[in-house]
Formats: C-alpha cells, sequence, structure tokens
C-alpha cells in the first residue's frame, strides 16, 4: 500500500505545488524544515512505499500516482538530465534537441546535453543515459526554456542552434543527412537570418560551409545570407559528412567534399 504519513503527505504535496516531480535531497530538507538525516529516513521509506523512486544519491522523482501498484519509476529522461546538470550551465542539445523541436522521428536512446565544466562526460540515473558535451562559457547562446510532458521547466538550444550544433558533430545526431532532412521538415520555421548569425558567431569554418551548403539543399535562405556566409569561408575543403569516407564530387561553393549525394538526401526525405 502507497501510505503516507503526514510528513510525506506534505512532501509530495508541496514538490506537487512546486511543479518538482524530479526533485533532491536538500530540497526535501527546504520543505520540511526538518534535520538532514531524519528526511533521508523519510525518504527511504517512501521509496519503500513505492511513493518515490531513487534515481542516483540525493536525487529523487515521485512515482506517479497513476501507475497503481508500480514502485518503480525513473521519471522524464529530460527532466533527470536537467536535475543532474542543474548547477551546471548546460542545455539540451543535438539529437535530444531535435527530437524536441520535431525534426526527427527517430527514438531518443540517450539525452544529448550541452555543458560549460561537466566533469563527467557520461551520467546515468535511474536509467536515463546522459550524454554530455563540454563546450566553452563563450559558446552558450541560442537557447531557449522547454517545458516537459511533466511540467518541468528545461534549456534547450532553439531551432537555430540545434541545427549549428548538429552540423558541427554530425556524430551527435545521425549524420548530415539527418540534420538535413530534420531541417528539411521545419524549413518554414527556420529563421535563416539567426541561423547564418549564429555560424559567423561560433566562427568554425566547417560549419559555416555546411550551413551554406543546407541552405541550398533546404532552398531557404537569400542571396546575401549567402553573401555573408562565403565572405568567411576558408581555404580549406571539409567533407560535408565527416563520419563517411572522402568521396564524391567538390562543391567549389562552399569549400565541401559532397561524399552524401542529392539522391541520397532526397531519398531519405520521402522516407
Amino acid at each position: 500500500m502507497k501510505t503516507l504519513g503526514p510528513q510525506l503527505a506534505t512532501l509530495v504535496s508541496q514538490l506537487h505545488d512546486r511543479n518538482k516531480a524530479t526533485f533532491s535531497l536538500d530540497e526535501a530538507v527546504e520543505i520540511l524544515g526538518s534535520p538532514r538525516n531524519i528526511v533521508s529516513n523519510l525518504l527511504t521509506k517512501a521509496q519503500t512505499r513505492g511513493v518515490v523512486t531513487r534515481l542516483r544519491r540525493g536525487i529523487f522523482t515521485l512515482v506517479p500516482f497513476e501507475l497503481g501498484s508500480e514502485t518503480v519509476y525513473g521519471g522524464n529522461p529530460l527532466t533527470v538530465a536537467a536535475k543532474l546538470l542543474e548547477n551546471k550551465t548546460y542545455y539540451l542539445s543535438h539529437g535530444t534537441a531535435m527530437a524536441i523541436h520535431g525534426m526527427t522521428r527517430q527514438p531518443q536512446i540517450l539525452v544529448t546535453a550541452s555543458c560549460v565544466s561537466p566533469g563527467r562526460r557520461r551520467l546515468n540515473a535511474g536509467g536515463t543515459e546522459i550524454r554530455v558535451i563540454a563546450i566553452a562559457e563563450g559558446e552558450v547562446f541560442g537557447t531557449k526554456s522547454h517545458w516537459t510532458e511533466d511540467r518541468q521547466k528545461v534549456t534547450v538550444s532553439d531551432l537555430e542552434r540545434t541545427i549549428i550544433d548538429c552540423l558541427r558533430r554530425t556524430d551527435l545526431c545521425g549524420g548530415y543527412s539527418e540534420i538535413d532532412a530534420g531541417a528539411w521538415m521545419v524549413k518554414t520555421r527556420v529563421n535563416v537570418g539567426r541561423l547564418v548569425d549564429y555560424a559567423l558567431r561560433l566562427a568554425i569554418g566547417s560549419v559555416i560551409s555546411r550551413v551554406g551548403y543546407l541552405l541550398d539543399s533546404c532552398e531557404i535562405g537569400t542571396e546575401e545570407h549567402r553573401r555573408l556566409l562565403r565572405a568567411k569561408l576558408t581555404t580549406t575543403h571539409y567533407l560535408l559528412d565527416p563520419l563517411l569516407p572522402s568521396e564524391g564530387n567538390y562543391s567549389a561553393s562552399w569549400h565541401l567534399r559532397e561524399n552524401v549525394s542529392h539522391e541520397e538526401l532526397a531519398a531519405i526525405r520521402r522516407t
């Protein structure tokens, strides 16, 4: 039986009022105003009763009442990731951000987040695996708030920053063809001026080249957008997709080797 004593009932009620389905031991101590050891014992009993699940040391999530007698619940993966990184500068990114923005139909096996000084590059809690990508403080821009299904606010890259990040690390989104197909799906929502501005602000040659190619591939943007990008092209020829062999035609316009053909991109869009 999932019985609640007075203290546990107060904690659960306050967590719901604060939209804190996933919470820390410190937050529980603050809510109840009781000594840490007493609250820790309370949460241990709550876990035994199936009221909460311990995701990792000091981090818990409420087991939804609609799960009935179920006693183990891993929590919303996006919320869990945000909770584990809440004391750092982070945002959900790459394939995870693509899914949030409706740019992919592929199921996301793990959560990807970009973070300043992350420490560990892999985190795991309650069955949620989180891949953490280290970024510099100056690279934190183009983010927004997102409300998860369990009403928790997390930080995610906006649509344009998601495209930029994926073009920088094609290995974290399934390859260039996946980001091209995703951008095609949301092309009417892309702010091309912002996309170009982000590429120039990041100032990475391969990203600038791939953004220009993407504009042509997805038939978006103006000649002025392309002029701004061409002005910052490097002399190096990059691979369109670093995951694939160095083969295919060279694009003089964008200093790329097109190792993904137009026919392949078109076929993926049709699926």
